[in-house]
């Protein structure tokens, strides 16, 4: 990368600005609303910033022993409207990121894997959140139990071929940035060609047999 251009010539953008004050203005279960004042370690001038003290998240791209995608499907009150989604929530205090999205798995959809693969993590939206989104891919899942939702959840689970699912993904039809992250750190997996050859090797053994 080539520098173009800076705020000063001393400037440094690893350097914290230094709080004034830091105020509480609400909390949920989701997060904590904080409005911090804070001063500039380059020009000493003082402003005011939200942040949005969160959990971390997850998303698990699971598909079933068949090589379907797992998608949930639910009415989402931010946008009110409904959307198609990758399996996904909240780590719990104490818990860890892979914990968390398995007990996701499971609850949503009832389904356990075969094998999984961590993909990485990142900032959603580093503006005014503090946590990291930690993606997941879970292979050869299998129902192993019902159902289990939170008292506010209400979805479906469907099982969508990959062809149909990375379509939808390319033409925009998944509403979800996380979601879109999620699918397409699946495609960049340096083990998804191979899987998908492995899966056809079965589907042509078990034809044959």
């Amino acid at each position: 990368m080539r520098l173009l251009a800076q705020h000063s010539a001393d400037f440094d953008p690893t350097r914290p600005w230094l709080d004034l004050e830091v105020i509480l203005r609400g909390e949920t279960r989701m997060f904590q609303q904080v409005l911090v004042h804070r001063k500039s370690p380059h020009t000493s001038r003082e402003h005011g910033f939200t942040r949005l003290l969160c959990p971390d998240w997850i998303n698990v791209a699971a598909f079933n022993t068949e090589g379907e995608l797992l998608l949930v499907e639910q009415f989402r009150h931010g946008i009110e409207a409904s959307t198609f989604e990758v399996v996904g929530g909240v780590v719990d205090p104490g818990e860890e990121p892979a914990t968390g999205a398995r007990r996701e798995l499971l609850e949503e959809t009832g389904h356990a894997p075969g094998r999984w693969i961590s993909l990485g993590s990142c900032y959603p939206n580093p503006a005014i959140q503090n946590n990291r989104c930690h993606f997941f891919l879970a292979l050869d899942c299998r129902p192993v139990a019902e159902l289990h939702l939170d008292p506010s959840e209400e979805l479906r689970v469907w099982a969508a071929p990959w062809a149909e699912a990375e379509a939808m993904l390319l033409e925009g039809r998944f509403e979800h940035a996380l979601v879109q992250i999620a699918l397409h750190r699946t495609r960049s997996w340096e083990g998804w060609a191979a899987y998908r050859e492995e899966l056809a090797r079965r589907k042509a053994e078990d034809k044959s047999s």
